[in-house]
């Protein structure tokens, strides 16, 4: 769920003094223009909206922005002077700081010490002045709202929302001129996004200039007063906020009008009695509360929603399931059949696959071609006596990047090149190869825009059309119920309630999530 705000007045304010301006400035990688005579002007105490489709450029722009690259061409100019950063400490001297979208930490350091790594308080002996440290952690930590992590707690036992906001707290850490904010609240919740967005208005009163990326498009239009779309590397428009609405962004974005979905209806009107494609009785998974256990059945040709409040076991049960995790207990049947899944090999020979939450490190062989990603799952369909036929590996992962409208140059291209949206159509293709009965999906959208998430839920809406079994699992209850036929809620770790389709209400889904809360007596919790 995102946070709901009143966007009355956003795109009015007066610009600030003009801080950044980019002129012209254009980067080139083999076979991709990433960058086109890309123009952006950031003005002092103002918030600055960066839009676009996935591989339309923005993660290029920050990488010159933040002197992670050099361009090709162009000039920029930082409070008329000009800006030519040779590393990314160049750019923090100067007084830019950047919240990548991959988070960037020290995983065995503790949380104080990844805060202010770069500048480390020393006593007049040179020893690292822990008193201070602390100290100084505790306050930016407050910021965040994150005042229950210790500032001596090992970043490594963190979630991933809390290394997200700590990222965050580090941006502030500095005197910073201009924050840019790469998908801050990809991992957080409702919650937690809405103070992060009341925390970057009141930078925005101190006269800090911000640069927001995002793919929320409600958080553009709470809080920005312009925005720039980026398509295909080139800049194609620039408007004060209120000056546009969601529509004619998205037009802007993909250059083209973006077709709705058809309406979802039942598809599960099976006349015959017949087992479901996925049974899952009893299942409990590390870490579970005592006494709770996960009881659920996915019929062919249904999309069933998972959702939950952070920490509620929506990623621990599908791990569970596929076998990426252990199961402290319960039982799987496909088809009505007992399967034993131990690992996720197992899994996918029952066909069961998982696409994880996480696709850079675990759905993702970034330094390998897409070739090899799309057809790893499928191998042997394309080996005889044991040596692999390269010509029809390449032309099954050829057939499968044109199905999913891959954005790509060859097969030969690395993942680590391309958008997140279009990783994720990799990560995707790879199990739509294997022809599994059952899909997993946790968070198949997150991270990607608007387009890109469209083209996502037709896939897997084509894929329920073709009789398979999916269960997604979504922190975006919107999502779920655009796509899903009925909606599981878990609530710390046990199944609260199911909604029909007929049924779907928001108010009614967040109150089964909050259900074993209320029962609790705990009445706020940090992950709300």
């Amino acid at each position: 769920m995102q946070p709901d705000f009143d966007a009355a007045g956003a795109g009015l304010r007066a610009p600030g003094p003009l801080l950044l301006q980019m002129k012209g400035v254009s980067k080139r990688y083999p076979g991709v223009v990433a960058l086109d005579h890309v123009e952006l002007a950031l003005h002092a105490g103002s918030i600055h909206a960066l839009a676009g489709e996935n591989g339309a450029g923005k993660s290029s722009l920050i990488r010159v922005l933040s002197g992670s690259t050099a361009p090709d061409g162009g000039s920029m100019l930082l409070a008329g002077m000009p800006y030519r950063p040779r590393s990314p400490f160049d750019a923090i001297h100067s007084g830019i700081r950047v919240v990548h979208q991959e988070l960037l930490m020290l995983e065995h350091l503790t949380v104080a010490e990844n805060l202010q790594f770069a500048a480390l308080p020393r006593t007049r002996w040179g020893w690292i002045d822990r008193r201070t440290l602390n100290r100084r952690a505790s306050e930016l930590l407050a910021l965040v709202g994150l005042e229950d992590v210790a500032p001596t707690q090992s970043v490594h036992t963190l979630g991933i929302a809390q290394r997200q906001l700590i990222e965050i707290a580090k941006a502030l850490s500095g005197e910073s001129r201009i924050i840019v904010l790469d998908e801050p609240t990809a991992t957080l919740t409702a919650r937690e996004s809405a103070r992060l967005l009341e925390l970057m208005v009141r930078l925005r009163e101190r006269g800090v200039a911000m640069l927001l990326v995002s793919h929320h498009l409600q958080e553009l239009f709470a809080v920005c007063d312009r925005v720039t779309v980026l398509r295909n590397g080139r800049t194609v428009a620039t408007h004060a906020m209120a000056d546009v609405t969601p529509h004619t962004l998205v037009q802007l974005m993909a250059g083209r009008e973006v077709p709705a979905l058809p309406a979802r209806v039942q598809v599960c009107t099976v006349t015959a009695p017949r087992p479901p494609a996925l049974s899952v009785e009893g299942l409990r998974f590390r870490a579970q509360a005592p006494g709770k256990s996960i009881r659920l059945a996915v019929q062919r040709g249904e999309i069933v929603g998972i959702a939950g409040l952070v920490g509620s076991g929506r990623t621990e049960t599908l791990r569970a399931i596929a076998g990426a995790d252990p199961m402290a207990a319960g039982r799987l049947l496909r088809d009505g059949q007992p399967v034993t899944v131990a690992r996720p090999a197992d899994a996918i020979a029952h066909g069961i696959c998982l696409v994880t939450e996480d696709r850079r490190h675990e759905g993702l062989m970034l330094d390998l071609p897409l070739r090899a990603n799309l057809s790893l799952a499928t191998l042997g369909d394309y080996a005889r006596a044991g040596w692999l036929q390269r010509g029809r590996e390449a032309a099954a992962a050829a057939a499968m990047g044109r199905a999913l409208q891959i954005r790509m140059s060859s097969i030969e291209q690395t993942p680590r090149t391309l958008s997140g949206g279009n990783q994720q159509k990799v990560v995707l293709g790879k199990w739509l190869l294997r022809d599994p009965a059952v899909l997993l999906l946790d968070e198949p959208t997150r991270g990607v825009d608007v387009v890109a998430r469209a083209e996502i839920h037709r896939l897997l809406l084509t894929a329920a059309g073709e009789g398979k079994a999916l269960l997604v699992a979504s922190s975006d209850l919107a999502e779920l119920m655009e796509i899903a036929d009925r909606i599981i809620v878990l609530s710390r770790g046990a199944v609260a309630g199911e909604v029909a389709r007929a049924d779907f209400d928001e108010t009614r889904i967040l109150a089964l999530a909050y259900s074993e809360l209320m029962n609790t007596g705990v009445a706020d919790v940090a992950t709300l």
